[in-house]
């Protein structure tokens, strides 16, 4: 879902580094929710080289992860602001562009207006 905005391929890992230079391009406009602050630093700085290091996951010896229904609702409602602030003049236009169809269609063809 994040594939668009960074070419992170685990975005919601919790295990990232990043030089200075970029986190201080990214931490005026960063607004971290959750332990996602990975992928909010990566887009609000414009990473454009991310290099995805492998790790292997075990099952937990202790604990609980802290992945829970909650936290995957909050990932959607971030991924939403973050496509919003990306790349909101063209959903505004792309918006403006299918009431207009619609109106043309409900005048022309359907001779509704």
């Amino acid at each position: 879902l994040a594939l668009p905005l960074t070419t992170c391929t685990d975005p919601m890992s919790g295990f990232f580094c990043i030089p200075k230079k970029t986190l201080a391009v990214g931490h005026a406009k960063c607004n971290p929710v959750g332990f996602k602050i990975g992928l909010e630093l990566m887009v609000a700085a414009g990473a454009k080289k991310v290099v995805d290091v492998p790790i292997t996951f075990r099952d937990r010896v202790a604990g609980e992860s802290k992945l829970s229904m909650k936290q995957n609702v909050l990932y959607l409602q971030q991924l939403v602001a973050l496509y919003l602030d990306m790349y909101l003049v063209p959903i505004v236009l792309l918006v403006l562009l299918a009431l207009y169809v619609l109106y043309y269609i409900a005048k022309e063809v359907l001779g509704l207006l």
